[in-house]
């Protein structure tokens, strides 16, 4: 009698460790700033993860000598990219920096993946690069739509809709394409 009692308690722990983060990713998918990138999709297919698609974005992969902002990072430091909204609600990159930013501004949070600092004589050069990962590199989807949006791939203007929280973390809501958005519904 005792180990079911413990099992259903193991149980209802769990079970309320999985609803506790359901219910934190919809707060963040409801309540966090809304940011709509232009994205350059790659449809792969995993035995283990199912049907997805991997994402690139303009914030993965920076050129620090092009904003204003910290240049001096290493794999794996948390990096905090500002964005500003331009009059045709683009979201352009203006500083990269170690710290979070002040409140009230737009921000992502993110992971150096890489970072290459070529260095000739005492200048350094214009091609360096930071490579940043956000944890909204992936996309999963069923088999139906995934194939439906490889075939969008070639002929739409793809984007992806992101909510990001007072921290920067950021969450994917969905897609748009062509215009139209397509929320995704937990």
């Amino acid at each position: 009698m005792i180990r079911i009692a413990a099992l259903l308690g193991l149980c209802a722990v769990l079970t309320a460790f999985l609803l506790s983060m359901i219910w934190g990713h919809q707060q963040a998918r409801n309540n966090g700033t809304e940011i709509i990138l232009d994205m350059e999709p790659v449809d792969p297919r995993s035995l283990f993860r199912g049907h997805y698609v991997i994402i690139k974005t303009p914030l993965h992969e920076i050129h620090p000598s092009s904003v204003l902002g910290d240049d001096d990072f290493n794999k794996g430091d948390k990096i905090f990219v500002s964005l500003t909204r331009d009059e045709n609600e683009n979201f352009n990159i203006t500083s990269i920096t170690k710290q979070q930013p002040a409140e009230g501004s737009i921000f992502i949070q993110g992971r150096v993946w890489s970072y290459w600092k070529i260095v000739q004589g005492f200048a350094e050069q214009p091609n360096n690069r930071i490579k940043i990962q956000y944890n909204i590199e992936s996309y999963f989807t069923d088999k139906v739509s995934a194939l439906a949006l490889e075939k969008k791939v070639e002929e739409s203007k793809m984007r992806i809709i992101l909510s990001v929280d007072e921290n920067g973390k950021a969450v994917i809501r969905g897609l748009e394409i062509d215009g139209t958005r397509f929320i995704d519904e937990l």
